[in-house]
């Protein structure tokens, strides 16, 4: 059990209210401080009380947290929603509420914070380096090798990872940096390389509880050549000896980390030599592994979160609904889109729970770059792994999308 019950939470921002419903499920009051854009008319059946600004600002709602506790007290501020989870870390640490450390959730944020923290720790060590500018790549190039990884310090989504396999390829990057503009070496960092970890991509879903990690599932992910993730399956198709390294990993991390309560979701590689962290996060897996997991495995990460927060049990679970669960995304091809249908058919294909096209006739598709770029889902669910990710696979397969090719200026190619 917790040691300081949670009676009132403040949500920071955030569009979806599954964690809402599952605090007011639990019992507990709820306040919400967040940009107007997020708030929905759900929102607010749910919120008791809500501070609303036109634009996100962390130090607006660092000030307006504060105040409102003069008025609202409230026992922590929790966000699920990656935008606003340093911000909600920074209200816990401001206002000297029990949560997680500000610096654990600040290391999951910045890529490059994690890997000193974790260098030197007994989990497996990925190379790394800050890059501010053209030397320190090509510095990293020598040292490593190729290929290798070059992401935003602080991004998101898949946003912008890139991969450097040669030579030329570093002279373009490189180039990039410099109309950029050299950051200066006292200046955080824009970017982090590591090493390229060959090897099959997992997540694992985890809920912590006073530093005791939970494993609630291990996810198989399947991504573009530009490393944006098409799809997800629950349970992973992996050996028990794969499960344990995996899952051993992600405890080693977490613990290195400072993580003590709550969901996370740690990414890995398992490449020849073991399992390498790729990222983790203070939060729930996004792209619904929420459901995929209450579906197989019989958690509900959100209700589980909450029972903990207010008291109770955090190991709650339910009879699990089908053997395997998985969700595709569609991926279209580049054009202005001049035709877009079957969702009626992807809903009714086999196994489906949920199918939904984004594309609409008149969208310009660009080059598939973040989780953004995608144009359709379909969530199904099966007897096992295999069964359910091929019945998501053939919704999405029904989806139509038809599109004219567009040349450089954004005008349609003669043929």
């Amino acid at each position: 059990m917790r040691t300081s019950a949670v009676k009132s939470v403040l949500f920071v921002g955030g569009k979806r209210t599954e964690a809402l419903e599952a605090a007011r499920n639990s019992g507990l009051q709820v306040i919400y401080v967040g940009p107007k854009t997020d708030m929905t008319a759900r929102h607010h059946e749910l919120v008791d009380a809500a501070f609303l600004f036109p634009e996100f600002s962390p130090e607006l709602a660092l000030r307006a947290a504060i105040a409102l506790r003069e008025l609202i007290p409230f026992d922590i501020a929790y966000t699920a929603g990656d935008l606003y989870l340093e911000t909600a870390a920074r209200i816990n640490h401001e206002l000297g509420l029990k949560s997680n450390p500000l610096r654990t959730v600040s290391a999951v944020n910045d890529k490059a914070l994690m890997r000193d923290i974790l260098r030197d720790t007994g989990v497996h060590q990925v190379a790394s380096a800050k890059i501010r500018n053209r030397l320190d790549l090509e510095e990293f190039v020598t040292s490593n090798g190729f290929p290798l990884i070059l992401k935003p310090t602080r991004g998101s989504a898949s946003e912008d990872v890139r991969i450097i396999s040669d030579a030329t390829e570093l002279a373009d990057v490189a180039a990039g940096l410099e109309s950029a503009g050299n950051a200066s070496s006292d200046s955080a960092a824009p970017w982090v390389a590591e090493e390229f970890l060959e090897g099959r991509e997992f997540s694992v879903e985890t809920h912590s509880a006073a530093g005791e990690h939970q494993i609630l599932a291990v996810t198989e992910k399947f991504k573009t050549e530009s490393f944006v993730e098409i799809g997800h399956v629950v349970p992973a198709r992996i050996t028990a000896e794969e499960h344990t390294m995996l899952t051993d990993e992600t405890k080693a991390v977490l613990t290195a980390l400072g993580v003590e309560e709550g969901p996370a979701h740690t990414e890995l590689i398992l490449t020849a030599k073991g399992p390498g962290l790729v990222e983790t996060h203070t939060r729930p897996g996004g792209d619904a592994i929420v459901e995929l997991i209450r579906i197989v495995a019989g958690y509900d990460i959100h209700e589980m979160t909450f029972s903990w927060l207010s008291g109770e049990r955090a190991d709650v679970s339910h009879k699990p609904l089908a053997g395997g669960a998985a969700i595709w995304f569609l991926t279209a091809e580049q054009g202005r889109v001049t035709a877009a249908g079957g969702e009626t058919e992807a809903r009714t294909s086999e196994g489906v729970q949920f199918a939904s096209l984004s594309a609409a006739v008149g969208d310009v598709i660009s080059e598939v770059r973040s989780s953004a770029d995608r144009h359709g889902e379909a969530l199904a669910v099966g007897e096992d792994a295999d069964s359910a990710l091929r019945n998501a696979r053939e919704a999405v397969a029904r989806f139509l999308v038809e599109v004219e090719p567009l040349n450089p200026a954004g005008d349609p190619v003669q043929g």
